[in-house]
């Protein structure tokens, strides 16, 4: 009987055991928050931009191409000089590149040539800052005179004197026995200039300039010289010619600045033959022209580009003089030659304009 008691109770203990392990719960999982490190942030304040703030301004693009034409402000050269300069570096296989404003900074070591129609104050700069860099300054007024490597070429068709050394050179080259002659102002400073660079150039290409058949005049040597003083006096002007005409002067150089068409027509009755300067009064009405005197600053700027980059040792600063609308049937192409090849020096400053 105690037996089966303890049984029971045994039986009963293990029953509740089972019971009790039936309805135990598991332990909730412990969730371990994750830890985010803090950051301190310093509250900075945004600056107010305002319309006075200077703003970055953004690098500035290298140039490397061998021409560059810089376009000055104001120059009414720019656009067609643009297009010349073009034209020229892709006949030649150069590159080109043309722009507005410039920076001495952009300049890159493989530019070979800068053209510009910049301030004299702004070449000058460039000048100082890249002395090796070869400059075309075009019809830059104000410029200094005698800078290295910079070449300057103006619109201005050579200076008076230089105008009338090559009218006196070409006439005496074209001109038989170098009956030439000149009529210029009297008493007057530009009178004085145009007469004495005249006789220069006549004798730079005869020397002594004695004719060698007749008729011979009491005065032995050319040039002649006759002057005026009163231009718009028919009587005046036409005392001058034939004090030339009766010394067998047959070709004449006629300052401009006196120049009118009644003149002009005079010397062509007479079968003169004449050399004009660009935009000289009566210079249609002529009869016989070797040349007209003047300003191609085109093919200047291109001439000096060409000269520069063939290595050619060019004077530092020179005038813009052509001798156009050539009369082939006055001047042949052998004469021209020779012709050109002293006009080059004398604008090259390798010649004297004057006694």
């Amino acid at each position: 009987m105690i037996k089966t008691k303890r049984s029971l109770s045994l039986i009963l203990t293990i029953f509740v055991l089972l019971v009790s392990a039936c309805n135990q719960q598991p332990p909730a999982a412990i969730l371990t928050p994750e830890i985010t490190p803090s950051v301190e942030v310093e509250e900075t304040e945004m600056p107010v931009v305002t319309e006075t703030a200077t703003q970055t301004e953004p690098a500035q693009d290298l140039i490397s191409s061998d021409i560059v034409f810089w376009a000055g402000t104001g120059s009414s050269y720019s656009e067609p000089l643009s297009e010349r300069l073009s034209a020229f570096a892709q006949a030649n296989e150069y590159t080109f590149s043309s722009y507005e404003s410039v920076a001495v900074e952009q300049i890159a070591p493989s530019v070979k040539i800068l053209v510009t129609t910049a301030e004299a104050a702004q070449v000058e700069t460039f000048n100082q800052q890249l002395p090796d860099l070869k400059i075309v300054a075009v019809d830059v007024s104000g410029l200094t005179p005698g800078l290295v490597n910079v070449h300057a070429v103006t619109s201005e068709g050579g200076t008076i004197e230089q105008r009338a050394f090559l009218a006196g050179y070409a006439l005496a080259l074209t001109t038989s026995d170098y009956r030439v002659g000149a009529i210029t102002l009297s008493g007057d400073d530009l009178g004085d200039s145009t007469r004495d660079s005249f006789i220069t150039g006549v004798r730079y290409f005869c020397g002594l300039c004695k004719p060698n058949y007749p008729p011979f005049i009491s005065q032995p040597y050319y040039p002649l010289t006759a002057e005026v003083t009163s231009p718009t006096d028919p009587a005046d002007w036409q005392t001058a010619v034939d004090s030339l005409l009766n010394l067998a002067v047959t070709a004449i150089f006629v300052q401009p600045e006196i120049s009118s068409i009644e003149l002009m027509t005079y010397l062509a009755s007479k079968n003169i033959t004449v050399i004009g300067v660009e935009g000289q009064a009566g210079l249609e009405t002529a009869a016989k022209v070797v040349g007209v005197l003047g300003s191609d600053l085109l093919t200047s700027v291109e001439s000096a580009v060409s000269g520069i980059l063939a290595g050619e040792d060019i004077a530092s600063s020179t005038g813009s003089l052509e001798l156009r609308q050539v009369n082939s049937d006055l001047m042949s192409d052998g004469r021209h030659i020779l012709f050109e090849r002293i006009r080059e020096d004398l604008l090259n400053g390798l010649i004297k304009d004057r006694p």
